[in-house]
């Protein structure tokens, strides 16, 4: 008959021995401390890529293009000003594979890399008259432009807090460039050609923000003028997910315009689109 009393004296002890050494079950709320700690936890968490030294990539990029070309003088009553689409009549979406390979030299904080950015052509037809390497073409003119893009970067690890980095640095924009245009020319079918091999040093910043240990946004902004030699602006953003140190993939949009009025072929074209692949890294 004593039991019940003894029972309901041992309850409070109970439930101080649970709230001070029990952990937090799944259903139970959460504390204001719990909550704070959640943004620390995650951006503290350092990307499973970190600590890599080699990292190579491959996939592809869907370009969007658009720009004019120039080569000679304007003769008889047509234009030397070629707009790729409304001039020439060209379609000017076109997917080429892309890669590159990174070296991080630690010990300098140094990254350097390698990469391809794609050959990418366009062509098509038109009726209009134009002139190009001071010829007058007309009838059919059927027309192709052929770009191939090559960087180079080296940067250097500025600073990096908590889970920014930031890098400077500079590299190069090599842009090999071919145009070639077949129609009649006084009375006879001809075709001209001209090449355009434009190398441009850039200087560039990028950003890392890494989310937790598997996702990271990054960015990359790269250009400079040098007058009618050359200009180039070269700006991309990707996020990127790691499997684990070794292999992870990435998606991102690139945006790049070349402009030179100084050679035979005067180029001004801009390319955009998205690229996607996956990076192995050592």
């Amino acid at each position: 008959m004593y039991r019940w009393p003894l029972l309901l004296l041992t309850i409070p002890a109970a439930v101080a021995l649970a709230d001070e050494n029990d952990r937090q079950g799944l259903l139970t709320a959460p504390t204001w401390s719990s909550i704070n700690a959640l943004p620390a936890q995650l951006l503290d968490s350092p990307n499973a890529g970190d600590d890599t030294f080699v990292k190579i990539r491959a996939g592809g990029m869907f370009v969007f293009g658009e720009g004019e070309i120039t080569s000679g003088d304007e003769i008889g009553g047509s234009t030397n000003v070629l707009d790729l689409e409304d001039t020439l009549g060209q379609d000017t979406d076109d997917f080429s594979p892309i890669g590159s390979v990174a070296v991080a030299i630690p010990v300098v904080d140094l990254l350097i890399e390698a990469g391809y950015v794609g050959s990418y052509t366009f062509d098509g037809s038109t009726t209009n008259s134009v002139s190009f390497d001071d010829q007058e073409f007309t009838g059919t003119v059927t027309s192709s432009e052929d770009l191939s893009i090559f960087e180079a970067n080296i940067m250097y690890e500025l600073a990096e807090v908590k889970f920014v980095t930031i890098y400077i640095g500079g590299g190069a924009r090599l842009i090999d460039a071919e145009a070639e245009i077949t129609g009649e020319v006084m009375g006879s079918t001809q075709t001209e050609s001209e090449d355009l091999f434009l190398p441009i040093p850039v200087a560039a910043v990028g950003a890392n923000l890494d989310l937790g240990s598997n996702i990271a946004i990054r960015g990359k902004l790269a250009g400079l003028y040098l007058g009618d030699y050359g200009s180039v602006i070269d700006a991309s953003a990707e996020i990127g997910y790691d499997f684990n140190r070794f292999f992870g993939i990435f998606v991102g949009y690139r945006l790049m315009n070349v402009e030179s009025d100084e050679f035979d072929l005067e180029i001004d074209a801009t390319l955009q689109g998205i690229y996607a692949g996956a990076e192995v890294r050592f």
